[in-house]
């Protein structure tokens, strides 16, 4: 097994009997071929998702510039077209320029000997910047060998390979419903928010007459305590008075008490006074 170079593949490469790949205008030659590899370039570009007749469908492709959001998906044909005998065969790979940017493609690989037709590629932006996809852009690079003998069963195939409307209904518009998910998302916040707002409208009267009502059982309890205290003020006031005006109409009693003792005293000292004095 060996690859072709650059030369060999200039010349399969034009149309001729043994021309193992087509679709490359004659003064692109040169630039889509270089060492051991051909550059494969956007052609026609399909949309999953696409009802029929739509722009993207089956029948009606894109070739004009799409962009693909982050985590959409799209078909891809290329412009050129494998003519492989029983004696070659390719491997298709992405262009690392490409992948770099975030665009992932899921289905490249080998080309059986015996091919003949387009490569059709599905691709995935799995960047977070939406990526354009410019018809007749460099996306692939193939590479062509000869085997060192034939093979027994070349690829063969009675139905031409097609992006059939199939095909794209089973394939996911959104790699893992990226979009789907961040509606619903969105959906279900907004919900959440909502069903917020109607607690908040159902709890905050609530609330504030609990508050309120806390608040008139305070001030309430403190009327009555200060009235219970100006009640206990007046009462100890009222016993005060009585108590001094009981002291004031007994005190000529205890005075008159006080002279008749103090009389005595003197008159019990007069009556000891004179026996001391005759000892």
């Amino acid at each position: 097994m060996s690859y072709l170079v650059d030369k060999v593949l200039r010349q399969k490469a034009r149309n001729s009997p043994d021309q193992l790949i087509e679709g490359i205008p004659a003064n692109k030659i040169d630039e889509a071929i270089r060492g051991c590899s051909v550059d494969l370039h956007v052609g026609a570009i399909y949309k999953p998702g696409a009802k029929d007749g739509e722009l993207g469908s089956a029948d009606n492709p894109c070739k004009m510039t799409v962009i693909l959001k982050e985590g959409q998906t799209a078909v891809i044909q290329t412009v050129e077209e494998f003519k492989l005998d029983s004696k070659h065969a390719a491997f298709v790979l992405p262009k690392s320029s490409v992948s770099i940017q975030g665009l992932l493609m899921t289905n490249p690989g080998h080309v059986e000997p015996g091919y003949k037709g387009h490569v059709h590629v599905t691709v995935i932006n799995m960047g977070r910047e939406p990526y354009a996809i410019n018809p007749g852009a460099k996306f692939l690079r193939s590479f062509l060998y000869q085997l060192d003998e034939e093979v027994e069963c070349p690829f063969s195939s009675t139905v031409p390979t097609l992006v059939t409307q199939e095909l794209l209904g089973k394939l996911s518009p959104d790699f893992l419903s990226v979009s789907n998910r961040a509606s619903k998302a969105a959906s279900d916040q907004v919900a959440k928010t909502g069903f917020k707002l109607q607690m908040l409208q159902l709890w905050v009267p609530v609330l504030v007459a609990i508050i309120v009502g806390g608040v008139g059982i305070f001030f309430n309890d403190r009327l009555v305590t200060s009235k219970f205290d100006e009640r206990i003020k007046g009462l100890e006031k009222a016993n005060a008075i009585e108590r001094l005006q009981m002291l004031e109409t007994n005190y000529p009693t205890e005075k008159r008490l006080s002279s008749i003792e103090s009389k005595l005293d003197e008159l019990a000292r007069s009556k000891n006074e004179p026996r001391s004095s005759k000892k």
